[in-house]
């Protein structure tokens, strides 16, 4: 805080140093310093909580200058117009809402051109408007200007502190994902193990429960080959239960590269009454080939645990970019109380929206159970934005801003030019003399008579010749030509009533060559 507030003092004893320097060398009255090292006071030490009251208030004590100063021999006072875009700019960097902004510059060029038609009311008013479209291109320049360059350099590190925190957010979101990415594997491990395992104890179940219905065998082992088949009922319960143990731990498992007609062969090797039908059309993702297997085989799993004697149908068919497996079964032939946990089916519903896809399970209203899995060929989900592409967003972003900050005082610049040009140039062509009324007009002549040869308007920027008429005399200047045709313009001066005095006056830098005088 200590050095904020030298801070301080020293920017506003810049300052205050231009303003004396100037006064000094203008003999101001001292009471006019005074107020203007006060607005600097006030300016420099509240800038930073009241931002645009402290430019506001240096901006319309440079107004009121202005207003006094133009059109007199006493010049302008600059000294606070470095103040004012040191200000603007500062003002930028507390990113104060541009709407605020606006209304400011607008009120305060608004002002000025009243204040200054006030002040001044024996000026013309086509010169006083000329004079504000000259200070409202200094105001795009000295004020706006900064401002966006403040504005700019605001929202830069503003960017550019969002963009690296939401960067790092990102890699942290990355790096979280990874983590429930190895979480979800080491379900889906688990869960292979137990579609891998459990569908050989289905299929063990399925052997022994045959032996079991062979009258060829005697009694004690068909006896037998039913305990073995509740065994493996019951081992298969017991697997699933462990499972649900393994899914948060780590379980390593062997690749399975098995494709689903060897799965179909195998099942209908152990007895299993079941067909394939497979219409599939280039490559499949990894991912979505693995999810195709593992709908088979749990849904074969389970035709044999739930319905045996059951035929079952396989269908494993690609349409344009998806792919869709069907597997329906016929229903038990007889009642079969065999424990159900709904793991396996959990599992490929969550395995399938991994892979992109959706999938379904529900029995069939003519009997049996159908399950559908339709995927993307592709597969997978959109990975999110790294850290560095971020980070490049974020520099465009700032460049984007940056030819704005630029770009727009620029255009609006370029506008206020050619209006103010235009404005000139009909004022111009709006005030000419040919040479030939000027010679018909006579010392004497009454002003009546006087004006009906005269042009609508008269110059608005008169040379500055430093010609200084009677109290009572008014003098008009008019041109000869279009206007940066000719080096000379004609002066009427007017008393009484009466023409009073007439002549041709240097306009540049050249003697005066007209083509006639008066």
């Amino acid at each position: 805080m200590k050095w904020r507030r030298l801070g301080d003092v020293g920017l506003w004893a810049a300052l205050s140093f231009l303003v004396l320097a100037e006064s000094g060398a203008r003999h101001d009255p001292y009471w006019f310093r005074a107020v203007c090292l006060a607005v600097l006071a006030f300016a420099v030490f509240g800038r930073r909580r009241w931002p645009l009251v402290a430019l506001g208030v240096v901006a319309w004590t440079e107004i009121v200058v202005l207003a006094f100063a133009l059109g007199t021999t006493n010049g302008v006072q600059i000294a606070l117009v470095p103040a004012i875009s040191l200000l603007s700019y500062l003002a930028g960097r507390r990113e104060t809402q541009l709407k605020h902004f606006v209304l400011l510059c607008s009120w305060s060029l608004l002002g000025m051109l009243l204040l200054a038609l006030t002040v001044r009311r024996g000026a013309q008013a086509t010169e006083a408007v000329l004079t504000w479209l000259l200070l409202l291109l200094l105001a795009l320049l000295l004020v706006v200007l900064p401002w966006l360059i403040g504005r700019y350099r605001a929202q830069q590190a503003l960017l550019a502190s969002a963009g690296w925190e939401r960067a790092e957010r990102i890699e942290r979101e990355q790096q979280m994902e990874i983590d429930q990415e190895r979480l979800r594997e080491r379900s889906r491990i688990a869960e292979d193990m137990h579609d891998s395992v459990g569908h050989e104890l289905s299929l063990i179940a399925l052997r022994a429960a045959a032996l079991e219905l062979d009258p060829s065998l005697p009694e004690a082992h068909r006896r037998a080959a039913g305990e073995l088949r509740e065994s493996a009922a019951t081992a298969t319960e017991r697997l699933g239960e462990i499972v649900g143990v393994l899914r948060e731990q780590d379980a390593p498992v062997v690749p399975h590269d098995e494709t689903v007609r060897a799965l179909v062969d195998r099942a209908a090797a152990s007895g299993l009454a079941v067909q394939l039908t497979e219409d599939v059309n280039g490559v499949l993702a990894p991912m979505v080939d693995r999810a195709v297997h593992r709908v088979v085989q749990e849904s074969l799993t389970n035709a044999s645990k739930h319905a045996p004697g059951a035929s079952v149908t396989v269908s494993v068919t690609t349409h344009e970019d998806a792919v869709q497996v069907d597997v329906v079964d016929t229903g038990a032939s007889q009642p079969v109380a065999a424990p159900s946990g709904g793991r396996g089916l959990d599992g490929l519903r969550e395995r399938v929206r991994l892979a992109g896809g959706s999938f379904t399970a529900a029995p069939r209203p003519d009997g049996g159970f159908q399950v559908t899995a339709t995927m993307s060929r592709a597969g997978g989900r959109p990975e999110p934005p790294t850290a560095a592409v971020e980070r490049a967003t974020v520099r465009r972003s700032a460049q984007r801003g940056l030819i704005t900050a630029i770009a727009a005082p620029v255009l609006l610049g370029a506008v206020v030019s050619a209006v103010a040009l235009g404005y000139y140039l009909v004022a111009g062509y709006s005030a000419i003399l040919r040479p030939a009324q000027y010679d018909g007009l006579t010392i004497g002549q009454s002003e009546a008579d006087v004006e009906k040869v005269l042009p609508r308007m008269q110059m608005i920027d008169p040379p500055g010749e430093g010609y200084h008429p009677p109290a009572d005399w008014s003098c008009r200047y008019y041109r000869p030509a279009a206007p940066f045709s000719t080096n000379y313009v004609y002066r009427l001066c007017f008393a009484n009533g009466a023409l009073v005095a007439k002549a041709v006056v240097q306009s540049g830098s050249v003697p005066p060559t007209p083509e006639g005088n008066g």
